[in-house]
């Protein structure tokens, strides 16, 4: 920026004064900084150029322009479903934990001419341009608890981890059975679900593709040697088609078979995707499910909300991990109230 608002070529000493990272008590170590960040320019595409005093008789040193020519860019022109479809992604990585993505996006859709709300529950109108496409809806949903300060960490190991291509050694949690273990594992891709950030890839413990929830991780560390990967993803694996099946078919847990009984209320359900597996069949006033179920978390999440609508025939570990969430909840409401306050008030 100092370059581009520049009419003469700016010095090094100049720029210098502007950042103190190149303020170092080594005057070396400061240039050679400045110098890795300007061949980060040039490989970006930026025409920074150096003029010497011989090739400009009004200057005393040397210094460095940017040839505005060169650097022109055209101007970006998005359809209204370009401009929606990047709004949802937004939404998405601005769920990111860890305190980095919610300002990167803010960043982003600002350079797009937006205008972000201040508040992070407010829905927002992106104002509309003289004679162009309809405005904009976009909300971002309040966080409905701090996340882990090391989650941040976490998520650029993955990131980097899955572009390198490099094995990952992970401390999971696992909620099925509650029990803490290592994991190697070949990261595949990221995936956002039901409101939670997936690390899909092949489990070395399992032998097979698993999805763990990122945030059930304690730590993950790559691999050493970056420059040299650890796998190669299988040709036939297609992220967004993972990331589109139904939650009833995650292999986060080891498998169970699972039967559910559904009454007329939970008749919905029914009609979910429960696996190629599944088997379906009407019972009377009652549908039995059959499945292999993997992700008890999920399970355990529906089967409460249905209030008694979807009764658990068979599954004994699913049934376990449905009695310790009711204890939990049970134990939040058998707390005694710590004021006195009036409940009506």
């Amino acid at each position: 920026m100092i370059l581009l608002g520049a009419r003469t070529p700016v010095t090094y000493r100049e720029v210098r004064e502007q950042f103190s990272a190149y303020q170092t008590l080594n005057a070396e170590a400061g240039l050679r900084a400045f110098e890795r960040d300007k061949a980060d320019l040039l490989e970006l595409g930026v025409p920074i150029r150096y003029i010497t005093p011989d090739e400009d008789d009004s200057l005393e040193d040397g210094g460095y322009v940017i040839d505005l020519k060169r650097f022109k860019m055209p101007e970006v022109r998005l359809t209204p479903d370009e401009v929606s479809a990047l709004v949802l992604a937004a939404s998405v990585a601005h769920a990111m934990p860890g305190g980095t993505y919610p300002k990167i996006v803010d960043l982003a859709l600002k350079k797009l001419a937006f205008d972000l709300p201040e508040e992070p529950d407010t829905p927002t109108v992106f104002p509309r341009p003289a004679n162009g496409p309809a405005p904009v809806l976009i909300h971002f949903p309040e966080k409905r608890m701090p996340a882990r300060p090391e989650l941040g960490e976490i998520y650029a190991t993955l990131e980097s981890a899955t572009r390198l291509r490099k094995r990952v050694t992970i401390t999971y949690d696992s909620a099925g059975t509650g029990i803490t273990s290592k994991r190697d594992v070949d990261p595949y891709g990221l995936v956002y679900r039901e409101g939670a950030w997936l690390c899909v890839g092949y489990c070395q413990l399992r032998q097979d593709v698993r999805s763990f929830r990122v945030d059930r991780m304690r730590d993950a560390v790559q691999a050493p040697k970056p420059k040299s990967p650890d796998f190669e993803r299988p040709t036939d694996f297609d992220v967004k088609s993972y990331a589109q099946r139904s939650p009833w078919t995650f292999a986060i847990d080891l498998p169970e078979e699972v039967q559910l009984a559904l009454t007329a209320d939970a008749a919905e359900v029914a009609n979910e995707d429960f696996g190629l597996t599944s088997v379906k069949r009407q019972a009377g006033d009652k549908m039995l499910i059959t499945f292999d179920c993997g992700n008890f978390e999920f399970a355990a999440t529906r089967i409460l909300a249905a209030k008694g609508a979807i009764r658990i025939v068979r599954g004994e570990r699913l049934r376990a991990r449905l009695f310790v969430d009711l204890d939990l909840i049970g134990r939040h409401y058998d707390t005694a109230p710590t004021t006195t306050e009036d409940p009506d008030a």
